[in-house]
């Protein structure tokens, strides 16, 4: 008999959800900062600059790829990726 308190939850496990208009919003924060000139080479995700020197990339990803085509960009770059967060709308 399996105990199901154990079990790890299934829910949203190495998956994306996906919004109404396909794909999923996302926040990636980064230490460093680009202008917005480069929002289009990252998928178009609007570039909001902050005043430490980090900078916060937002928008709608349409899956998981993409997202990692954009955080194998930003390493390409050599900057330090601080977080990311999918953000529910």
């Amino acid at each position: 008999m399996t105990d199901k308190k154990n079990e790890p939850k299934k829910e949203n496990q190495g998956t994306l959800s996906t919004g109404t208009r396909g794909g999923c919003f996302f926040e990636v924060h980064v230490r460093g900062q680009l202008d917005e000139s480069w929002s289009d080479w990252l998928e178009g995700l609007e570039v909001k600059l902050l005043e430490n020197d980090e900078m916060i990339l937002s928008g709608r990803l349409g899956d998981q790829a993409a997202l990692m085509g954009v955080l194998n960009k930003l390493y390409g770059l050599n900057l330090a990726l601080l977080s990311v967060n999918e953000i529910k709308k």
